[in-house]
């Protein structure tokens, strides 16, 4: 039975172990001791950091990350193939925009790229539009938000 909680210290090894199998399986390396550093500081980099577990596995991951008083930043929504099409895509998406909501942000942004185009379907489908580059990410070409 598959079950979303909040990341949590004991969980790193298993989210490093997904993170890893995510990026290898679009063409890229995860690069903990290099770019991905944050991953090693979850609690600190991200405001909130939900898993998708199947016992201690993890299927799927997301994360919210403030970037002003009025705006965060959806991070990391990643989720195992298996999964795509059964709605854990759309609930992990629910709790990163209620919990943004809750902290009281007008609204929530993400970077991405145009191969992935389930994502950005799901993301439409969710409700954000897409918007003007918002930041320098060089491997970002789809900029959007969803106003809360």
């Amino acid at each position: 039975m598959e079950r979303i909680e909040i990341y949590n210290a004991s969980m790193k090894e298993a989210v490093f172990a997904y993170t890893d199998e995510c990026f290898r399986s679009v063409g890229k390396a995860f690069e903990p001791d290099g770019r991905h550093a944050f991953y090693n500081d979850i609690e600190k980099h991200f405001n909130r950091f939900w898993c998708l577990l199947s016992e201690d596995k993890v299927l799927g991951t997301v994360a919210v990350k403030r970037l002003d008083e009025t705006t965060s930043e959806l991070k990391a929504l990643y989720l195992s193939p298996e999964l795509r099409g059964k709605g854990y895509g759309y609930k992990m998406l629910d709790l990163a925009v209620l919990y943004a909501r809750e902290k009281g942000y007008r609204r929530i942004v993400l970077d991405s790229m145009s191969k992935y185009t389930a994502a950005l379907k799901l993301y439409e489908k969710y409700g954000f539009t897409h918007i003007k580059r918002y930041n320098e990410n060089q491997k970002a070409d789809v900029f959007m938000e969803y106003v809360l």
